[in-house]
């Protein structure tokens, strides 16, 4: 079944008419759109199909420059794939990225059960920066072997794929498996986190982390 693409063009002919955008709950919102609802301060409800539109909260946030190749192949499958996406568009400059990771930072607090995908060249200074936030775990996978240790025991709820070290396949792998996992933490690392200590079997850390 066909499902409405959402383009700008759509936004401002809604916003012009209605006032506030109304959005499909199947939409599939193009990146240019996103970065445009981000921008605007038009009200955007999303339909349900059932009933009254309802506000859209979304779910899955996505950073990533529509400029990398990775991000332009990866993006309308998790689109189709995946209801609450957001796509957040670092704009091709570290001052957008760092925005960007803020307000999905800010999104992963607000609810436990939102998940973040960061699709980046270098993970290093995303990780630092989000793992600052005290609800938010990230960390940077390298290989898909080591995804689930990284769910199992950090409870990573932000991951950050480097796309010039890790090759499509194994990314669209780990994020199957991310978005798929039920994050946990282990009592040691709860401990270490909560400031309680940290046991040297558990071995230290700098707040950044790297999966591999």
């Amino acid at each position: 079944m066909s499902r409405p693409l959402i383009t700008v063009k759509t936004l401002i002919e809604q916003s012009r008419r209605r006032g506030e955008i109304e959005l499909p709950a199947d939409a599939l919102v193009t990146p240019a759109a996103n970065d445009w609802l981000r921008a605007s301060k038009v009200p955007v409800r999303r339909m349900d199909g059932a009933g009254p539109a309802t506000a859209h909260r979304p779910t899955l946030y996505v950073v990533g420059d529509e400029a990398d190749p990775a991000v332009r192949t990866l993006l309308p499958t998790l689109e189709r794939q995946r209801d609450g996406l957001t796509f957040l568009s670092c704009r091709g400059t570290r001052a957008g990225l760092l925005e960007a990771v803020h307000e999905t930072c800010t999104g992963l607090c607000g609810c436990p059960q939102r998940r973040g995908i960061v699709l980046v060249q270098d993970g290093a200074v995303v990780s630092c920066v989000a793992n600052r936030y005290p609800k938010v775990r990230a960390a940077i996978a390298s290989r898909p072997s080591a995804l689930a240790p990284l769910i199992r025991e950090l409870g990573v709820n932000l991951l950050i794929l480097e796309t010039g070290c890790v090759s499509l396949r194994q990314m669209q792998a780990m994020i199957d498996a991310f978005l798929n996992g039920k994050p946990g933490l282990d009592p040691l690392i709860e401990a270490a986190l909560a400031g309680r200590g940290t046991p040297a079997a558990t071995g230290g850390g700098n707040g950044c982390s790297r999966g591999g």
